[in-house]
């Protein structure tokens, strides 16, 4: 799907897809088409070699150069679900007067209702916005997860099966993709310095006063992001490991107290067989003799369930 994108007054305004009002906009690629990649092709100028680049599933975060144009490579993070996180490669040609962002799936890392500071008619400030959005957009996730681990955490104190480890282990690997994207951006952000203290490429990336401060923004924000991640990381490993401790107790406890419960059942059982053998026995065939052995039963099962509770299995 191909969204346009001007700035206006109030925030970013969708515009119909034409060649004409490119100039200063932002075209936003999502899920894109063949056709559409075909129509990325011949109304902009940006080369083949860069799209095929771009459209590619598993493109790794990297700087692509051209003599008009540059790709950047990006991940950001994406939740499928409350338990489930992954990232997904976002591709920026940064042309002439045009911004372009391609993701093979849906993202909301833009908001459509964003104020008037997001402005594409500069493309190298909107670039960097961009990249602060995907810091951020690493930061709510993060949060996001600690919240759902600590949802997961009341429920797992009393639980004796592993769906509540198995959630954890999903959070867990989301950490493990944040940590790898992180890391591969940071490498990103690294180039783009690179790049922009090569006096011959600095024509591709223009830059203001601005536009630095909101670099090192950018660059701070990931660093944070990076060992939050890292640390939520190690605390969640250890919260696993714990846990399964947890549920082997709870497992544990029940066990012992069916194993009590069998012993209190049994003995009245054991006794009542006595009586019930085809054999001569005392107060055999008197009513004397059927309350005597409900008496004996119930103060041996209360004897027995005294000592278990007193050793802690009841």
């Amino acid at each position: 799907m191909l969204t346009t994108y001007r700035s206006s007054a109030t925030g970013l305004e969708e515009v119909p897809f034409d060649p004409s009002v490119l100039k200063g906009a932002w075209l936003k690629a999502a899920q894109p088409s063949n056709g559409e990649f075909a129509l990325i092709s011949s109304t902009t100028a940006i080369p083949d070699k860069l799209l095929r680049y771009a459209f590619e599933e598993d493109s790794c975060p990297r700087v692509l150069l051209h003599d008009r144009c540059v790709l950047i490579i990006i991940n950001i993070p994406l939740a499928r679900s409350a338990d489930q996180y992954d990232t997904i490669p976002l591709s920026i040609i940064l042309a002439p007067e045009l911004t372009i962002t391609i993701s093979l799936e849906p993202s909301t890392l833009i908001p459509d209702n964003v104020g008037p500071e997001f402005d594409t008619r500069k493309c190298s400030r909107f670039f960097f916005q961009i990249l602060y959005q995907a810091g951020n957009a690493f930061l709510r996730h993060i949060h996001s997860i600690r919240q759902r681990t600590d949802e997961i955490e009341v429920h797992l104190r009393k639980s004796t099966t592993n769906r509540e480890v198995f959630q954890l282990l999903n959070l867990e690997k989301g950490l493990t993709y944040f940590t790898a994207a992180l890391r591969a951006n940071v490498i990103v952000l690294e180039s783009i310095l690179r790049l922009r203290s090569n006096p011959q490429m600095r024509h591709l990336l223009p830059m203001d006063e601005a536009d630095e401060d909101i670099v090192e923004n950018v660059i701070i924000e990931n660093r944070r992001a990076l060992e939050l991640v890292q640390t939520y990381s190690d605390i969640l490993s250890s919260m696993m490991d714990a846990f399964s401790s947890v549920i082997s107790n709870n497992l544990n406890y029940i066990m012992k107290f069916l194993a009590a419960v069998t012993i209190l059942l049994s003995i009245p059982t054991m006794i009542s067989s006595f009586w019930s053998m085809s054999l001569i026995v005392p107060l055999q065939g008197t009513e004397t003799g059927f309350w005597t052995v409900v008496l004996l039963c119930i103060s041996a099962s209360s004897v027995a369930g005294l000592v278990l509770r007193k050793k802690g299995m009841l």
